[in-house]
């Protein structure tokens, strides 16, 4: 399940209010916390919602290491547990 539109819109839009707000705008101290702890929320919100998408599980397609036998990212080189290099399984034919 992939996450909705509106979800990186909000994001983006939250990132973009810290941004300007930081740079162009003379803000106090507590406005800057303040726009900082929204973005905060905003970011764990989205990582909620991710997680109850089950679009975290998406992100990486695991294989099986063949010396340490746990799974690790197929995108990767090396084993993220035990070190090796991990050759990409091919598909036999």
């Amino acid at each position: 399940m992939r996450l909705e539109w509106p979800v990186y819109v909000f994001t983006a839009c939250v990132f973009l209010a810290f941004a300007l707000g930081v740079q162009f705008l003379s803000l106090s101290t507590g406005a800057v916390v303040g726009l900082f702890l929204l973005l905060t929320v905003a970011y764990a919100w989205v990582a909620w919602v991710m997680i109850k998408q089950k679009a975290v599980l998406e992100l990486h397609a695991y294989i099986q290491c063949e010396s340490c036998g746990k799974t690790t990212p197929g995108q990767g080189k090396h084993c993220m547990h035990c070190g090796i290099v991990v050759l990409p399984s091919t598909p036999e034919a």
